[in-house]
């Protein structure tokens, strides 16, 4: 993988075919180039002068490690885990998400519905778990969680399976569901994220699984919902953020939305990787939203939570997507804010911050999972004004106060 000091955007990045866009920000891009045409990249990026390194020097050999990570200690635990399958040392593939949702059902009993709302290409089922205790008088705020719409990004699954464990085996968090309601994805892109299993060079695979009657395969989910659709997207079947020929032309995208639209949503949190960063709309535009102030104070109680959490070691940047990370329309996070003025929608770039990218090593997969629950607790102490849910144990000011009042 290399890094160039040029956003995506860039005419040369765009004439090129053969590469893989990781990751990018206002200033540099990371790229995955295929061997075959590594001289030729470097040749057009030298003569237009654009500054490049190599990140990564063997992507394939992480794949490769990564997977004989998993069949050792797959093998070691399948002998002693009578539960369930899953923890959060390893990834884990669909079949085990779907064993840890059943036995999810099992213990929660009516805290806890697992409903589908779509279909996909390859006959798998997008599953929502909706989570709420329904003995509790009082009203709740309403906070969606969606995660894996991209297929390679797997430690969003595995931070949206951790949330929910602690829902089942947490008291603080049982105790939440007085007052909120939650409605988890914990995979939006199943087809998609059950490839990226199944060989090495499938690792890396972002779309769904779509039959595009062309020569490729797959839509970028994240740029196939209704809102300034095509900014920043690809008509093209064969790219990395092809957006489908119409807006909600895949199952994934059209079951979702339907059940939002009947989900009167408080707070919304999409999950992806990786950039390390909290964004905000619009993702379509540089311009910043009417309530940015409120989306600020928001993400900066994430910040800080995380922040705290780790220790100081883990710090994530915010923002505005558009801002931070150049133009992309159709993502969920803007059609949620525009469609279903839901005022407070974001997407949350996990870490790393671009060393290993996708492929982010097991080993922090629980600290990065612990990390992000205490951020989504602080933020979900906001809106219901439990000021005692944050992990810097700042209380939550007066304009959170407000919001729990007014809103």
């Amino acid at each position: 993988m290399w890094g160039v000091d040029v956003p995506r955007r860039h005419p040369v990045l765009r004439g090129l075919d053969h590469l893989d866009i990781w990751g990018d920000d206002a200033t540099h891009t990371n790229i995955l180039v295929e061997p075959e045409v590594m001289p030729l990249v470097q040749q057009l990026l030298e003569e237009s002068q654009i500054n490049y390194w190599v990140e990564v020097e063997d992507v394939m050999s992480l794949v490769q490690q990564e997977r004989q990570f998993m069949k050792e200690v797959k093998k070691r635990t399948r002998r002693t885990r009578a539960e369930h399958p899953m923890d959060w040392d390893v990834y884990h593939d669909l079949k085990d998400i779907d064993e840890f949702l059943r036995w999810l059902k099992r213990v929660g009993g009516d805290m806890v519905q697992v409903v589908s709302v779509a279909t996909t290409e390859e006959g798998r089922q997008v599953l929502v778990v909706m989570l709420t205790d329904p003995s509790s008088p009082l009203p709740k705020k309403k906070v969606w969680l969606e995660a894996g719409i991209h297929a390679r990004e797997w430690i969003s699954p595995a931070v949206a399976t951790y949330i929910l464990n602690l829902f089942a085996t947490d008291k603080s968090w049982r105790d939440l569901l007085q007052v909120t309601e939650w409605y988890v994805v914990p995979v939006a892109n199943p087809d998609g994220y059950q490839y990226t299993f199944t060989t090495d060079r499938a690792r890396l695979w972002r779309k769904n699984r779509a039959n595009n009657h062309s020569d490729c395969i797959g839509v970028d989910l994240n740029r196939n919902w209704n809102t300034h659709w095509g900014v920043g997207a690809s008509a093209n079947p064969c790219s990395e953020t092809y957006k489908g020929l119409f807006p909600f032309s895949e199952p994934e995208t059209q079951g979702l939305q339907a059940m939002m639209k009947a989900t009167d949503i408080d707070l919304f949190i999409s999950l992806h990787s990786y950039g390390q960063s909290v964004l905000y709309p619009y993702g379509w535009t540089k311009n910043s939203p009417a309530n940015v102030k409120q989306l600020q104070h928001l993400a900066t109680m994430f910040v800080n939570a995380v922040r705290a959490t780790s220790h100081e070691q883990i710090n994530y940047n915010m923002g505005g997507a558009a801002q931070l990370y150049g133009l992309a329309s159709g993502a969920t996070d803007d059609w949620v804010y525009e469609a279903l003025n839901v005022s407070l929608s974001y997407t949350i770039e996990l870490p790393d911050r671009g060393r290993y990218g996708f492929m982010l090593s097991e080993k922090h997969i629980s600290s990065t999972a612990v990390e992000t629950a205490e951020g989504l607790k602080c933020m979900v102490g906001y809106i219901t004004g439990t000021e005692h849910q944050c992990a810097n144990n700042k209380k939550v000011s007066w304009y959170s106060a407000l919001y729990s009042l007014f809103w």
